[in-house]
């Protein structure tokens, strides 16, 4: 098997619209998910009980990110709440003021109903997912938030992952069938068709 790199994603974290705080670091958001911080007053927030949502465990690429690159292999805490679907996810966070939740970034930048925070390395160093200045929710979807593609393609954003296409070499149609599929997504027109959709060009 040959991977071959076409685009770029990355894990945002959403919160609450309504919830006022500056961003997060990605300790403070291990902490979250492992269940040591359970209020937001602990990371610079209000004195609000914090609602974890996540997408099971086992449930795809987004949540292995963040259990591989952020929790560090450790266990979602038990004040973790788990959805079947990024949309139901959305949904709870719209409506729970002390709510957080994170998912791939096309799914989360642009949505009106809640807030895509920066994060950061260390507290010094946080970096929008979204291009400033934010736009708020009463001004969706008229103007809608966009993804901080130069951030996600530099490597300051600190939450990203390459998308791939993987190619089966043995010489024979699949190997040809994965080959034209790469071609086609690193070509211009690809390459166009993967920005629209929100992932970032690798091109």
């Amino acid at each position: 098997m040959q991977q071959i790199p076409v685009a770029i994603d990355g894990l945002v974290v959403a919160v609450n619209p309504a919830l006022t705080i500056s961003g997060l670091t990605l300790a403070q958001l291990k902490s979250i998910y492992t269940g040591q911080v359970t209020n937001w007053n602990q990371v610079g927030g209000p004195n609000l009980n914090i609602t974890p949502y996540s997408r099971p465990a086992d449930s795809g690429g987004t949540v292995e990110l963040l259990m591989k690159d952020i929790m560090n292999g450790e266990q979602f805490g038990n004040n973790v709440q788990f959805v079947k679907t990024t949309t139901i996810g959305l949904r709870k966070l719209a409506k729970d003021p002390g709510g957080i939740y994170f998912a791939s970034a096309p799914e989360v930048v642009p949505q009106c109903t809640v807030k895509p925070l920066p994060v950061g390395r260390n507290p010094n160093q946080l970096v929008t997912p979204y291009q400033k200045p934010l736009v708020p929710s009463s001004q969706c979807p008229a103007q809608r938030n966009l993804l901080n593609i130069e951030a996600f393609r530099s490597g300051e954003y600190p939450i990203t992952r390459n998308l791939f296409v993987v190619v089966k070499k043995n010489g024979q149609l699949e190997e040809q069938v994965g080959i034209a599929y790469k071609n086609l997504l690193l070509s211009a027109q690809g390459q166009e068709l993967i920005g629209q959709i929100g992932f970032v060009r690798i091109r």
